[in-house]
């Protein structure tokens, strides 16, 4: 991503979509949902991991590897590395 301002707004909205999702499904607040967690750490199993990342690629445009949780295991992570373009 050559653009700074932009690759800061993607991975602020990728971030907060996770954080909305996870706090969906936990029954708390985005803000209480910890980005340096773990994705297993909040209950998600490898089916709904999968079902996550089926979602987000409806967010983000484009189509994601299911094997992307198992990757980068946390918000923080993941969102990193959709911010550098990749899937």
């Amino acid at each position: 991503m050559s653009n700074p301002t932009i690759a800061q707004t993607q991975s602020a909205d990728s971030r907060a979509w996770m954080c909305n999702y996870l706090a969906r499904k936990l029954g708390v607040t985005p803000e209480q949902v910890d980005t340096k967690k773990t994705f297993d750490s909040f209950g998600l199993d490898s089916a709904e991991a999968v079902r996550m990342v089926g979602d987000l690629e409806d967010f983000v445009g484009r189509k994601l590897s299911p094997s992307l949780p198992f990757k980068y295991p946390t918000i923080e992570a993941l969102s990193q590395h959709l911010d550098a373009g990749k899937h």
